[in-house]
């Protein structure tokens, strides 16, 4: 096809913004998909489909031909998580402010490593990171960074959590490697903590056997009783916690750990207190929830994702610290990018990540929030965490179904009497085959389960019903 490639430069004049609106609204229509939370194509059908499809031919296409053969090959057959049946992970539908506004980030494509690559956008993303440390409840020393994630938050936070211990005795560990006293350094956890933990150690060659895992309570929390003779059993040993952290929100049970006594077992330790409230952090913006997380405003670091129940499309994360001087720890200056000789109030955010080019992500949280308004955000959160109860609740009373723990946020973590681990397996694969239900499946303390995560605060309590019928009508099958 006989097309000029100069009309696909995004530019910002009338012509180029007119084409870019023209293409968008392309890509819109291009969704529309038939209802339910998958197609019931085979992984081998998917397969054969994905790949026959041309990825770079000798001459273009037209873009709508283009994106129109897009929603037919793969959005037509992808997951769909505003369904209510999409109820395995914390994959959240989007909301249109922030869906809308990653559209302007990619065409203005602000590159957040340095202030003269994206002047407005530093002051907007430490704007947001000053916003969420005084809802956190910080001091007004805090400040944070966007990740693409929380593990890359979780690892961050370890990051500066070794470069600290190794200050405090002298050394810089960025610049000649750990010291011979790092292999006494311990990192405590709950044994319900995320497995990103494990892979910080293992990424700062502290070993994964550096994490000790804390025994939990059937809740999910962590055992106060359990930290504290692990503590004593460390100090015996000659051993030494660096960092204690506290889960706000666990993958599977979505429990919160007691913040406020695991962070003064930390201080008392002179250890660094995190706490990873990826899952649960947004219950801040709830003033029925937030007593949830008390305790948290004493965390040295604290990990929020946006792209969980704030609503965002992924990639959305942050790292709070309560002292933002601490990312210090972490800077290394260049020749091109971070100097250190800028103009008085010029800030290059690459000193405090791990990643050098990042996507101006704040700019779509800003605008969900500008949009929605606290109020709102935290009525859709409430919503779904009385849904997770609701589920709870009709569980208990299904004679099929047995609780594994009470809900504590927006999961509902469940067994099927007289069933075993192949069992759960088969009735989560046939409803995921047949693209009626994407289901969660885990296991808890050696405990196969199945589990609904509630995402979509338009799920009803009707669908709950439906959901749990459709998973009995499947052991019965």
């Amino acid at each position: 096809m006989n097309q000029d490639w100069r009309d696909f430069v995004v530019t910002v004049d009338q012509r180029g913004l007119a084409t870019l609106a023209s293409a968008a609204s392309a890509a819109v229509e291009s969704l529309a998909r038939p209802t339910g939370p998958r197609s019931n194509l085979t992984p081998a059908a998917l397969h054969e489909l994905i790949w026959s499809m041309e990825i770079c031919p000798e001459a273009g296409s037209d873009l709508a031909t283009v994106l129109a053969d897009l929603g037919e090959v793969v959005w037509k057959h992808g997951v769909v998580p505003s369904d209510p049946a999409c109820v395995a992970h914390l994959h959240p539908p989007t909301l249109i402010p922030a869906v809308v506004t990653e559209l302007a980030i990619a065409a203005s494509n602000q590159s957040m490593d340095s202030w003269d690559q994206s002047p407005s956008g530093t002051e907007v993303e430490l704007h947001l990171m000053s916003w969420l440390a005084h809802l956190i409840g910080m001091p007004t020393s805090a400040s944070g960074i966007m990740t693409s994630g929380g593990t890359a938050s979780n690892i961050l936070a370890m990051t500066l959590a070794r470069s600290w211990a190794a200050q405090r005795i002298g050394f810089d560990v960025l610049k000649t490697g750990l010291p011979e006293q790092a292999s006494r350094w311990r990192i405590l956890c709950s044994d319900q903590a995320h497995f990103s933990v494990q892979r910080a150690a293992a990424q700062l060659g502290l070993g994964r056997d550096a994490v000790v895992a804390v025994a939990s309570e059937s809740s999910g929390v962590l055992s106060v009783a359990e930290l504290d003779e692990t503590l004593t059993k460390l100090s015996d040993e000659n051993l030494e916690p660096i960092a204690v952290i506290a889960t706000a929100g666990t993958t599977d049970l979505g429990a919160i750990d007691p913040l406020h006594e695991v962070g003064q077992r930390a201080r008392d330790h002179g250890a660094w207190f995190h706490v990873d409230a990826a899952v649960a952090g947004a219950l801040l913006l709830s003033d029925r929830l937030r007593p949830q997380l008390a305790g948290i405003e004493f965390a040295d670091s604290v990990t929020i994702d946006f792209h969980k129940l704030w609503w965002q499309p992924f990639n959305a994360s942050s790292l709070i610290l309560s002292d933002a001087q601490q990312f210090d720890l972490l800077r290394v200056k260049s020749n091109y990018l971070d100097r250190g000789d800028e103009l008085e109030g010029m800030i290059n955010l690459v000193g405090r990540s791990l990643d050098t080019s990042r996507r101006f992500d704040a700019a779509k949280v800003v605008a969900t929030l500008r949009t929605l308004g606290r109020r709102s955000m935290a009525s859709m959160l409430e919503h779904l965490v009385d849904v997770a109860l609701f589920a709870g609740e009709r569980i208990e009373g299904n004679p099929q179904l047995e609780l594994v723990a009470p809900p504590a946020s927006v999961m509902c973590v469940f067994e099927v009497r007289g069933a075993n681990r192949d069992d759960l397996r088969r009735i989560q694969q046939r409803l995921l085959a047949r693209g009626e239900m994407v289901l969660g499946r885990t296991e808890i303390k050696g405990r196969p389960a199945l589990k609904f995560t509630f995402m979509n605060p338009l799920t009803t309590f009707d669908d709950v019903e439906r959901l749990i019928a459709m998973v009995t009508a499947e052991i019965d099958s």
